[in-house]
Formats: structure tokens, C-alpha cells, sequence
């Protein structure tokens, strides 16, 4: 969870102190209010306790750390339209499923023992005695909506007419203990599937139906009894910072923060502005970045046969000489030379022995050559001798392109400083002493 800000250069105990923040909130149900917007103590509670590890924050920090959440969340969804921040993807989740099934989940860790007992306490002692009618789907109806199990499908998605069958088809009613009834329709847990439970759905595995309808039915009670236990405008605010933290994410991804290894158009097109100028001040400002092995000094020795070259790997090991090795027992034609393959330097496309060579601090185990199906295998031992460091051109193409990424990283990361800074310098934030001893201004 608290991976969001770890990428912000943002110190928030600077920025904090240009909030209109007050201590003043007389609601004890709330534990912050931003811009009139509240924050439950509940969330708060909540996200305390599943943040509970080896280092925890301090409860100053997380309620600073969810508002900040929200500040961006509110910005990412001006800026951005779902489905910018949420691209779908076709084997993920619907979101709002997504987002439901963290919801329970988390409830369910959070509360276990007392959902237990809840259920204990129905008649039976489970979820069954809520259940007021249970339907199977027919092959009539599985014919319908999904079409044949046999016939091969390249998309799993229904029709607009196919939804709506499904939406009047009812696999369960219920009547939870407050009188409340309602209904679990096949569009139901059609929806919460991702392409792999489709795929069940349109193969006709029933037994799989009737598992995805049970835990439907089991988060739905989850949510109902927090509700009933809490509020549910606690449960609804627990839930929106849930939204906030990903929506949030979601912005910090779009402006390259997080993860290096995702893609960022944002990232990518500030990379393109970089200037030459920009580069060479970054290369000689961190030219220990740029340092690389220009040649190394290395010797060889192949066999064509594995238990022979782990057998020398043994004896190398225990300090046997190299040369008179490679002279007794390669088939390499570095073999009179000792295996002497001479000085590898560092330019253009290196063979595979040559890359190995410079993967190598000294002796490599034996490998197997990457050879052709009707080619002889060899195994092959490298010991490199020698290293030779020095840097990458200023002016190569390596350089411009490391150099411009990490110059647009950290440009990106001042843009979204800047950003949440400018939010905070502008939120009215009201903190309710019920929430606990809390002062903004002592961020860590």
C-alpha cells in the first residue's frame, strides 16, 4: 500500500504547513474532512491495521498519505477519463468488480471472527437459511446466452441481446435478516468473470457456476453486515478510498512513477524534448552511470562431453592450471595456445562466447553451446583473466537514451510534486481529535 509516494521527491511536512488545516472537527465518526469532503475514521482504522508490518506508519503519516490520495485521485479524474486511467484489458477484470471484491476481501481479513459468528448465529448456522430459491441454468438456457459448449468461440462476450437474457435470468433470490430481498442474476456473475471465467461460463462447467455464485453471495453479505456493523456511509468511504489509492496509482503510472518497466506516453514524450545540452550535463554529472567493461583477457575450453567438462570445472577449482588443461583436453582451436582466446574488445555484436567472456568476474561453469538441432553439442568453460573498464561515448546512442529516460523521470516526478503541492497549498483539511492525537505539520 504504501509504495504510492515512494517514487515523490515531495516532502509533505513543507507543504502541509500552507494548508488551511484545523483541529476543531467535532464528529467522532469522521477523521478528517478535505475540501468538506469527509474521511471516516473507519478507513483510517481500517488502513491502519492492514498496514500493520515489520516498519508501520505512523498514524499521522497514513491519514496524510490517504488525503494526499484523494487530492490526486479528484485531479486524476478531472484530467483523465476511466477509461485513460483504467485501460480495459480483456482478460482483466471489470473494475467496479475489481474494486468490490477488494473491498470484501480486505472487510473479511480485517473481520473475520465477527462475520463468523454472524453466520453461526443464522438459522443453520449458514448463508443457506438467506437463500429463498436456487436455480441451475438449463441447456435451453446455456444454448441461449452462450451458445453451443462444442462450437469455438473467438471472442467471450455477449451481445447487447444476450446480456439482457441474462439479466432476466435469476440463479439465486435472498432475503438477508433485515427484510431486505434481492437477486443474483446470471449477468451477475457473468460479469464478474475475466476472460479465463468466461471460458467456464461458455463450456457449460456448472459446478464453476455455482462456485462463482457463492462467493458472489458470500461478498454481498460481507458488505451487508459492515454496513449494518458500521454504516454504510463508512462502508461507501471505505470503498471510495480504495477507488482513491488506485486512482491515484493509476495518475503516478500515467506520469511514469512506479514501476520503470511499465510504459508511460508521458514519460516517452517528455524523454523525446530532452536536449543534447541536457544530456551531456546529466553524462558528466553521474559518469559512473555510464561506466562498462571495454575488453577483457580471457581463455577457453570446449569438450563434447558434460561429465568431462564438470569434471575439469572440479579440477580448475581446486587449482589445476588453465593452459595445460586447454592444451590436454579442447577441441577448440585455441587449444595449443592454452585456450588463449587473446583481448575481446567491446564493439559491435559480440559472438556468444564473447558474451559470456564479459558476463564473467573469473571462471564460468560449464555450458552447453547454443548449437543447431542436427549440430554436435560442445560444452564450453571460460576463465577471464583480465577486465578493462572505461566509459561509454558522451555522444553514443546508449548514453542519449539512458540519460534522456532518467532527465524525463525526474522531470515527470517534479510535475506531480507540483501537482499534489499545489493541491495541498489549497485544501481546506479539518481533523477531528477523536481520530487520535494528529498534527499535519510533524510529518515524518
Amino acid at each position: 500500500m504504501f509504495k504510492l509516494f515512494a517514487g515523490l521527491a515531495l516532502s509533505l511536512a513543507s507543504v502541509c504547513g500552507h494548508a488551511q488545516i484545523s483541529y476543531q472537527l467535532q464528529n467522532n465518526a469522521l477523521a478528517a474532512k478535505i475540501n468538506a469532503e469527509e474521511l471516516h475514521r473507519f478507513s483510517l482504522d481500517n488502513m491502519q491495521q492492514l498496514a500493520a508490518g515489520k516498519a508501520p506508519p505512523s498514524r499521522t503519516a497514513l491519514l496524510s498519505q490517504m488525503l494526499s490520495q484523494r487530492l490526486l485521485a479528484a485531479e486524476a479524474r478531472r484530467l483523465y477519463p476511466p477509461e485513460a486511467l483504467h485501460p480495459a484489458s480483456r482478460i482483466a477484470f471489470a473494475r467496479d468488480v475489481a474494486i468490490e471484491d477488494r473491498l470484501a476481501s480486505s472487510l473479511r481479513a480485517l473481520y473475520g471472527k465477527e462475520l463468523d459468528q454472524a453466520v453461526k448465529a443464522l438459522p443453520g448456522g449458514t448463508l443457506k437459511a438467506l437463500i429463498q430459491e436456487e436455480n441451475t441454468l438449463s441447456a435451453g438456457q446455456q444454448q441461449a446466452i452462450f451458445g453451443s459448449p462444442t462450437q469455438t468461440t473467438l471472442e467471450y462476450a455477449l451481445k447487447p441481446a444476450q446480456i439482457n437474457q441474462a439479466k432476466q435470468t435469476s440463479l439465486l433470490r435472498y432475503q438477508l435478516p433485515n427484510g431486505q430481498k434481492g437477486n443474483l442474476s446470471l449477468y451477475d456473475i457473468y460479469h464478474r468473470q475475466n476472460v479465463q471465467g468466461r471460458i467456464e461460463l461458455y463450456a457449460a462447467n456448472q459446478p464453476y457456476l455455482i462456485q462463482q455464485l457463492q462467493i458472489a453471495f458470500a461478498n454481498l453479505f460481507t458488505l451487508y453486515w459492515a454496513e449494518q456493523k458500521f454504516g454504510t456511509a463508512a462502508v461507501s468511504d471505505y470503498r471510495r478510498s480504495l477507488n482513491d489509492q488506485e486512482d491515484a496509482e493509476a495518475l503516478m503510472k500515467i506520469y511514469g512513477i512506479g514501476d520503470r518497466h511499465d510504459s508511460s506516453d508521458f514519460l516517452d514524450a517528455l524523454a523525446k524534448k530532452v536536449s543534447k545540452a541536457e544530456v551531456q550535463a546529466y553524462y558528466l554529472a553521474h559518469k559512473e552511470q555510464f561506466k562498462r567493461i571495454a575488453k577483457v583477457k580471457a581463455r577457453h575450453i570446449r569438450v563434447a562431453d558434460e561429465a568431462l567438462a564438470k569434471q575439469l570445472i572440479l579440477r580448475l577449482t581446486n587449482g589445476e592450471d588453465f593452459a595445460s588443461l586447454a592444451k590436454q583436453y579442447s577441441i577448440a582451436d585455441s587449444a595449443k595456445q592454452g585456450g588463449d582466446l587473446g583481448w575481446i574488445v567491446h564493439q559491435g555484436t559480440l559472438s556468444w562466447l564473447a558474451q559470456i567472456a564479459f558476463s564473467q568476474t573469473e571462471l564460468s561453469q560449464a555450458f552447453r553451446a547454443p548449437v543447431g538441432p542436427d549440430e554436435t553439442a560442445s560444452w564450453d568453460i571460460i576463465k577471464t583473466e583480465q577486465r578493462v573498464e572505461d566509459y561509454q561515448s558522451a555522444h553514443s546512442e546508449a548514453v542519449r537514451y539512458a540519460a534522456s529516460a532518467e532527465i524525463a523521470h525526474q522531470k515527470a516526478s517534479r510535475q506531480l510534486n507540483a501537482l499534489l503541492k499545489h493541491q495541498w497549498q489549497n485544501a481546506k483539511i479539518e481533523v477531528s481529535p477523536a481520530a487520535g492525537n494528529l498534527t499535519l505539520q510533524a510529518l515524518e
